[in-house]
């Protein structure tokens, strides 16, 4: 088990066997990965190796910072369309909060630091 914080709150990230009823999500699919923002858990399965292992948490990092914003984010769409678009959100993140990072730092020459986090390598394009 490991400890992070996010939110201003304490997570854990656990590795869990396939089978796992932990990685079943709230629509009954065996994921590979699922957050619980009431437990602050992330689960993931433990045969899972880079470089897919860090995709999935990018996505699950993704969800566990999008924790606080659920609740504007529900504000705007029916009922039975939240999951599907609390994992449109975290796909989008997933897919393209790196890439907005390489393209800021690229932008202004330097890693970008945003509310003390820093990251991006500026390239030579």
């Amino acid at each position: 088990m490991r400890a992070f914080a996010a939110n201003g709150q304490a997570w854990r990230v656990v590795r869990v066997p396939v089978g796992d009823p932990r990685l079943v999500d709230r629509t009954g699919a065996t994921r590979l990965a699922t957050t619980d923002p009431v437990t602050r858990t992330v689960c993931l399965r433990c045969d899972v190796e880079p470089p897919l292992l860090d995709q999935v948490a990018l996505h699950e990092a993704a969800h566990v910072v999008t924790v606080g914003m659920l609740p504007q984010l529900h504000a705007m769409v029916p009922y039975e369309s939240r999951v599907p678009v609390e994992e449109w959100a975290a796909r989008a993140m997933e897919l393209h909060g790196l890439e907005a990072v390489d393209v800021a730092s690229r932008m202004l020459g330097r890693p970008v630091c945003v509310r003390g986090i820093c990251g991006g390598q500026p390239r030579q394009d």
